[in-house]
Formats: structure tokens, sequence, C-alpha cells
């Protein structure tokens, strides 16, 4: 926070209760608000309405390893933000004027990637400020559980969705109490990114969403991820079903690392093994699940976004590959690499939603974020256009960092979010050499 920044508290009536919020400059920030409560293993139950709300805190993150085991590239999504698995939280970001504003704002509420296993909705690397204040959009960050807590459980069925159902409950809170915010309950736009994305797209086609928004950004969704699950899945259960109900956090975190390894077996899929699964509630079969798709097209704008180099973040985990690209004779190699299992898991799949959805009556569009040509190994890789949506100096010292170029790509991408999630249409001028509009 800079020594220029003033705050103050102010309280909000809302269905909720009455909640203490943060004046934060030109925002006001109501953090950490509890929209349901889960017991281990079992279905969210909405919070009902208390008398006060302290909203001056960040939320708890769902455990998690704060440094992905399983990779040797360091990255660390929450900051200093606590874990708990109590962590059913939204976060509300607004115009320090929306309070007072004539019209209702239009809502963006974002669900963080990670894989389903990392990453919370407080955390800084999602600082909504930048597209708060430029696009005068109210942002609702959600956090859900993760990992075993939220997509597997002991292998059962009913554990299948559990962070799924937590972001449903997560709608449900934005639908009761947005407008005593300034908000429009009748204009909210879901949004993610990676696993986030794929949140969204699922929640599309899951029971009990009707009404709940009308407009879904998926940025890098990994939809080749998708389906051809089923024998990963059923060893993932195997091994999940020894752990005991009463186990500990950490005891829970390292039966998570034994059941990565057991989903070895799926390949590529291995790489997001922990998400939704088809059949169980509240999702259609997988053979069901593109009619269902067809079905609600015509209820939702969508607008897809893609990185030119998604996999190259990936490849960053693997020394092997950094000796590839230092070599410049070997490069082509590693960017024929990337380029195939870019396509494999985000541009194929993604393109076959987005012509399904187009042909069954939704609108739509697309935008690809394209290498800047510098040479640099992260360029236009997965994960690229965060800073530029959420701009911030912890981006500085990122190996994502976008530099000077984040000053003129930043600005573009957030009007484009803005517009889209106001009136779900978008600017239709290109920025050259930074981001592509493919219609």
């Amino acid at each position: 926070m800079s020594a220029q920044t003033t705050t103050a508290r102010i309280d909000i009536s809302a269905p909720c209760g009455t909640v203490r919020a943060v004046v934060d400059d030109e925002i006001i920030r109501a953090r950490g608000i509890r929209y349901a409560r889960a017991e281990r293993f079992a279905p969210p139950v909405d919070e009902p309405a208390v008398d006060a709300i302290d909203a001056t805190r960040p939320g708890p993150a769902s455990p998690q390893h704060r440094i992905d085991p399983n990779a040797e590239f360091r990255f660390d999504q929450i900051g200093g933000l606590a874990t708990s698995e109590d962590c059913l939280r939204v976060s509300v970001t607004m115009p320090a004027d929306a309070l007072t504003a004539e019209e209702a704002l239009p809502v963006l509420v974002w669900i963080h990637g990670g894989a389903y296993v990392s990453g919370a909705g407080d955390a800084e690397i999602y600082d909504p400020r930048a597209l708060v204040t430029e696009q005068r959009l109210i942002v609702v960050s959600v956090t859900y559980r993760l990992g075993v807590l939220g997509y597997l459980g002991q292998g059962r069925p009913e554990h299948s969705n559990l962070g799924l159902l937590d972001q449903i409950s997560a709608l449900r809170w934005v639908q009761r109490n947005i407008a005593a915010f300034g908000g429009d309950p009748d204009n909210v736009t879901i949004a993610g990114q990676s696993a986030g994305a794929d949140a969204c797209a699922h929640l599309m086609i899951a029971e009990a969403t009707t009404g709940l928004f009308s407009r879904v950004i998926m940025a890098s969704a990994p939809l080749g991820l998708s389906g051809g699950t089923e024998s990963m899945n059923w060893a993932m259960a195997r091994v999940a079903q020894r752990i005991p109900t009463e186990a500990s956090v950490p005891e829970i975190l390292a039966a998570q690392d034994e059941v990565h390894k057991a989903a070895l077996v799926g390949g590529l899929h291995a790489g997001m093994c922990f998400g939704v699964h088809y059949g169980d509630y509240p999702l259609p079969s997988r053979a069901e699940a593109a009619a269902a798709w067809q079905r609600v097209a015509p209820e939702y704008d969508v607008l897809m976004t893609r990185t030119e180099r998604e996999m190259a973040f990936f490849a960053g985990f693997v020394p092997a590959f950094h000796r590839l690209h230092e070599r410049r004779l070997t490069s082509p190699m590693l960017e024929s690499l990337i380029s195939g299992i870019t396509s494999a898991v985000y541009t194929r799949a993604a393109k076959e939603f987005y012509d399904r959805h187009r042909m069954s009556g939704g609108q739509g569009s697309r935008l690809l974020i394209v290498s800047r040509g510098d040479g640099s190994f992260f360029d236009a890789a997965h994960s690229g256009d965060l800073p530029l949506l959420f701009p911030g100096p912890v981006w500085d010292s990122s190996f994502l960092d976008y530099g000077t170029t984040a000053e003129v790509a930043g600005p573009e991408l957030r009007r484009i979010w803005g517009s889209f999630a106001t009136s779900g249409s978008l600017p239709r001028v290109p920025v050259p050499g930074l981001i592509d509009i493919l219609g």
C-alpha cells in the first residue's frame, strides 16, 4: 500500500448482514465474506444472514502446497494468505461511488485457476483494482475447495464435485446480495482462467445455475483435458478411499500427493487430474455434455481467449526444456513441442466448444494473446494474460512480467473484458502484435 493511499471503514447494509468494508482511495473492498459452510467431504450449506460481518481482511485459501511439489519451477500463487478448510468466502471490490451511483453496475465473478489444486480468490496476483476503476465493474472473487477436499474426497461419487457446488453457492450469494453493493444481479458475468475457465464452462451445464449469470469469459480453458479420464479417475479413487475421514490437513495433502502419483496413468490428463466429474451431481454424463451445452447456448454470451504459446509456461517447470531453449539449434524442436501440446490441450477443443456454441444459437467472440517475438521463454505463455488483467507490483519480479508492453496491452485487454461484461460486445480493433480478435 503506497504512502498516498488512504483507508477508512464503511458499513454496508446487505441481506447477508451489515458488512464492514474498507474504502481504499478509488475503490471499496469487502473481503472474506462467508457465503457457505461445509463439513469435510460434504456439500456446502448457504450461510444464513447474520447481524454483522467484518470484511476488512482477506479470506483464507483452501489448503494447498504453497509450492507445487511436482514442479521444479517455483511459483507461489497465494503469497502470504492463510489456509483453512473453512475457506468458503467471497470478496467484493467496487468503485468508491458504487453505493451512490444512479445505475447498478455490471458484476464480474472471478473464479481463480491453479489446476484445481492451488490459488485463492484473495491472492494478490488477482487484485482487481484496475479492472474495477477503469471499467466500472464490481468484481466478486470466489474461494472454493481444492484438490482432494474439493474434487475427489474418498473417491465416492458424492465427493466428486464439491468445489463446483461451492462456486454455485457463491453465485447464489451474489444474486441475493450484490444489489446492496451497487451491482446489477441481472448483469452477471462469470470469468475464470485455466482451471477457473474450465469451471465456468461446466457451470453453464450444471444443475441449479439457471438465472445466476448470463455471460461467460473463459481464458485459456484446458478443455482438451476433459473426457477420456475414466481409468485415471478409477486409479485416483482407489488411493483416495484409504484417506481417513479425520485425517489432519497435512495428512490430506500428503494423501493428495499419492493420488497424483496414481493419476500418472492418465498421461497428459494428469496435468489437471483434479477437477469436475461428469455424471456426478450436478453435472450430466460425459455422453450428454455436448447436448447440454447445445441446449444452453442461447442463454449465454461467451468470450473465449487463449495465449499463443500456452505450454511454454509448463515447459518452464522442466529444466530440460530450458536447456533446449538455450541451445538455439534445438529451439525449433522445443517450439514444435510447445505448439503441438498447446493445440491438443487448448486450441482444438476450445474451437470445437466455440463453434458448437455459435451453431447452437449462442453469441460469442474469441481472442488471442499473441507472441511479441522478443525471444523470451515465457512470451505469450499460459497465465501471461494475468499481469495484463490484474496489474500490480506482485508481478514485477515474475517470470510472466510483460514489462513496458503491459502499458499498452493491459488497458486494451481490460477494456475488452469490461465491454464484454457490460454489454456482451467487444471493441473490434485488435492490438497489433499483442491481441488478435478472432471473431
